[in-house]
């Protein structure tokens, strides 16, 4: 293999490859969704070590067992465990987050609405759903978290 020992041997090539698939959520996340549609956060259960999973999986990480129970989320208990701000061209930054939910496996995605506090890890927040007439059965059905005031 020829090693590039000058910037100058160093070339850019610009192409499109066009990417055409299909996602399948599953069906762990196929139910997820469609409660995401109704406005309800549930995670799937392990029967054999009681550890719950967001986004919900088919089988338990640890104990491999099948994942066919689910229970509701404690939406009070969801806190920002990181978060950044992204800038576009256009338009007012916005902020992302990493939220997780005490006693729950893994996080969702999505949007902090803006406050006059700045965001900060371990903030509580509750996710604000769209109007009912506006959810598809996607993450987005969640339109934002919000800072909770206790």
């Amino acid at each position: 293999m020829e090693k590039i020992t000058s910037e100058t041997k160093i070339g850019v090539v610009k192409d499109h490859i066009p990417l055409k698939y299909n996602y399948t959520a599953g069906v762990a996340g196929d139910r997820f969704l469609q409660l995401l549609k109704q406005g309800k956060l549930q995670a799937s259960q392990c029967t054999q070590c009681h550890k719950l999973y967001l986004p919900p999986k088919i089988f338990c990480k640890d104990c491999f067992s099948q994942l066919n129970e689910w229970k509701d989320v404690a939406e009070d208990s969801a806190y920002v465990y990181s978060f950044t701000s992204v800038k576009k061209e256009e338009g007012p930054r916005e902020l992302i987050a990493l939220v997780k939910f005490d006693g729950v496996e893994g996080g969702l995605l999505g949007r902090l609405k803006s406050s006059r506090e700045e965001p900060r890890m371990g903030m509580k927040v509750r996710p604000v759903f769209k109007q009912k007439s506006e959810r598809t059965g996607e993450l987005s059905d969640i339109e934002y978290f919000e800072k909770v005031n206790y």
